[in-house]
């Protein structure tokens, strides 16, 4: 089954958060490492600087998971590729992806992980600019 595409995604969350046609959009794909072939769209409405809204969209059934409204008063991805890259110290080869799955580095598909890979070495960045050698069990309820 193919995916949606990325602007689908972002219409289908649009439709869920009810937010204007006017508002801006940026979504990327996350892998979900907990489930091997699944991954989610993470869409986030609003400009860089000001998000006011994410949401989570299934990849392959475009189904909307998660949402929150935020007030708009920063990014809702403080970190991005190239920091990813720096924090983790790997080099200007390593390979980045979006990942996540449930763990102590991020208990929640809204804050997707870094994961950085270079040779034999992965490493992971989260949203807090900290580096994971590898992804903990979240523990109880979580």
């Amino acid at each position: 089954m193919a995916e949606v595409s990325h602007e689908e995604a972002i219409s289908r969350a649009r439709r869920a958060l009810s937010v204007a046609p006017s508002a801006g959009a940026q979504a990327w794909r996350v892998r979900r490492l907990d489930r091997p072939g699944a991954a989610y769209y993470l869409v986030v409405f609003g400009d860089e600087h000001a998000a006011t809204g994410v949401a989570t969209v299934d990849a392959v059934r475009g189904e909307v998971g998660v949402s929150a409204r935020l007030p708009g008063r920063g990014p809702h991805l403080t970190v991005d590729d190239r920091r990813a890259l720096d924090l983790a110290g790997l080099g200007s080869g390593a390979q980045l992806e979006l990942v996540w799955q449930p763990c102590r580095a991020s208990r929640s598909p809204l804050y997707p992980l870094w994961q950085v890979r270079a040779d034999s070495l992965t490493m992971y960045v989260d949203q807090q600019s900290n580096v994971w050698r590898e992804l903990e069990p979240a523990g109880p309820g979580g």
